[in-house]
């Protein structure tokens, strides 16, 4: 008897580290997007490069004709998006963790949005810079 307990148990811990596993590893989820797809999009109409990252830090470096709301002020401001409603929307910053926000708080309002994975630092497409 005590064996089999052991067993079971045994078996289950496996199965569960498994399944962690086979989770990890089935790639980026529905909400994201890489860089190189999303270049593919960068002249399509019915896409939108949109920026959650500082006033300061769009002026310096951005996707070419994209709208820029800081994160923290999107839910505030998500009105002022209401005239890309019929877009699919790819949302960047620089390196990703901000985006996943916005992305977030788009798509609890309707939104299409995808999280551009990398942000700026993994953009390889058109950019707009002051320098």
């Amino acid at each position: 008897m005590y064996k089999s307990v052991i067993s079971l148990t045994t078996l289950f811990g496996l199965l569960l580290l498994v399944s962690c596993n086979a989770k990890k590893n089935q790639g980026p989820s529905p909400l994201q997007i890489d860089s190189k797809t999303a270049t593919k999009f960068f002249d399509k109409d019915d896409y939108l490069f949109f920026d959650v990252r500082t006033v300061e830090e769009h002026k310096a470096r951005a996707i070419p004709n994209s709208p820029n709301i800081p994160v923290h002020e999107l839910e505030n401001r998500i009105d002022e998006l209401e005239i890309y409603r019929d877009k699919k929307i790819i949302v960047y910053c620089r390196s990703g963790n901000r985006s996943k926000l916005g992305t977030d708080i788009l798509t609890k309002n309707g939104y299409d949005a995808v999280n551009l994975i990398g942000g700026m630092k993994q953009w390889d497409g058109p950019i707009i810079s002051e320098n």
